[in-house]
């Protein structure tokens, strides 16, 4: 019992780093951003600069600024194995954001953001789907589920050195919530809870050097994630004069990685009063992502805690953006934008819980103010380019992302 049981526990730290499905990278910020691409580092001119450059909250119009939105995510996960067989995980999942700025005086601003910024999302293999078992690493499972939310608390300020420069800083409050549930043979299934805090640090420079064009920088800098919690299995045993019984062992457990340096590069121009031009380039340093250190301690029977390194070999990306918005005389606004998006998973950690591809992205939007209110509609549709591995097992991710926001500004 106690050998069988102590293979399944290493088995789990394989299995409960499967938090990095469909990439990292989560820049669903601010419902207009978005439909202008995503492209807004260079704009940066409502609540959400927050997040893609905090130095742009002084050139916002109003004093008080008040922004929240939601966004609601379609994910399609494709695995098929060699004989043909298909699966499909799909995962839904909504993302809600607030972003709030104030402008204290003529050189000042404050500003505070909850969001998302990494993950947000998982897989769900179901059992569904006979003859295509879910390979992660080198073992199967018959069910696999993995979801992790990276969310953060971000105080800002930005100042303003003259008309047109100015520059911002934030705090990023990181907590990460980690939860795995898998089945690793028909009687014994796996739970995994954790959680954990980190800080980081980000910065932003914005230029203009006339009224219709904008230069800004970003940097988002790097964290060390650290959650603990609880592992769960649960097996069943042969007990002499019981007969076979579910026994639930349990033990502290650690999962330990890095979060990535961000720099982004954007431009923006006006084409006349109502047309707005803007594109960015992003370099995210997922070169930090090299493994993802396991533990689980405290085990039954005075067993020794068990410790494992999952490699990741994640590698640096580049993220190219653009997009365009209209404005009508009647507060309605037009936008669209496209983006291309590379995967940081090689081939080698490339499985099951682990689908990243390249995606093309097609954006788009209408918004109205009105008054003091302004209202932002988004759609997102990325696109995925399958991948196949040497074992001829083939991934593919395909993501349809619909988004609403209201900002207030008084």
């Amino acid at each position: 019992m106690l050998k069988r049981t102590y293979i399944l526990l290493s088995l789990i730290l394989l299995i409960s780093s499967g938090i990095w499905a469909g990439g990292w990278n989560n820049t669903l910020m601010g419902c207009r951003a978005i439909a202008l691409g995503g492209a807004f580092v260079g704009v940066a001119d409502d609540p959400s600069a927050i997040f893609y450059n905090p130095a742009g909250l002084v050139f916002q119009r109003n004093n008080l600024n008040f922004s929240i939105n939601g966004f609601y995510i379609w994910p399609d996960h494709e695995y098929i194995v060699p004989t043909g067989s298909r699966a499909q995980s799909k995962y839904n999942v909504s993302l809600p954001q607030i972003f709030i700025s104030y402008r204290t005086n003529e050189k000042l601003t404050l500003g505070f953001g909850f969001y998302v910024p990494y993950a947000g999302g998982g897989v769900d293999w179901k059992e569904e789907a006979p003859g295509c078992p879910y390979k992660v690493g080198e073992d199967e499972y018959s069910r696999f589920k993995s979801t992790m939310g990276i969310y953060t608390w971000t105080p800002t300020l930005a100042y303003q050195f003259s008309e047109k420069l100015s520059i911002g800083f934030n705090l990023n409050f990181y907590r990460a919530v980690l939860n795995v549930d898998a089945l690793m043979d028909p009687d014994t299934t796996v739970v995994s809870e954790e959680s954990g805090s980190a800080i980081s640090a980000g910065f932003g420079l914005m230029f203009r050097p006339t009224e219709r064009i904008g230069i800004g920088l970003s940097i988002r800098g790097a964290a060390r994630m650290e959650l603990s919690g609880e592992t769960r299995i649960t097996q069943p045993q042969t007990i002499p004069g019981f007969g076979t019984v579910p026994v639930e062992l349990r033990g502290e457990s650690e999962t330990i990685f890095n979060l990535p340096w961000d720099i982004e590069v954007g431009f923006s121009y006006k084409i006349s009063k109502s047309f707005l031009f803007s594109t960015s380039a992003q370099y995210t340093m997922w070169s930090r992502l090299q493994k993802v250190d396991k533990m689980v301690k405290d085990l039954p029977y005075g067993a020794p805690d068990i410790e494992y390194e999952e490699a990741m070999d994640f590698k640096n990306i580049l993220i190219l953006r653009g997009g365009v918005e209209y404005a009508f005389p009647q507060g309605v606004f037009l936008r669209a934008g496209l983006g291309f998006d590379r995967c940081a998973t090689p081939d080698s950690t490339l499985d099951c819980k682990n689908i990243d591809v390249d995606k093309f992205a097609i954006l788009g939007g209408i918004g109205y103010r009105t008054g003091r209110t302004q209202i932002d509609f988004v759609y997102v549709y990325a696109i995925g380019k399958e991948r196949e591995t040497d074992t001829a097992e083939r991934y593919n991710l395909n993501v349809f992302i619909m988004g609403l926001g209201v900002t207030f500004s008084f």
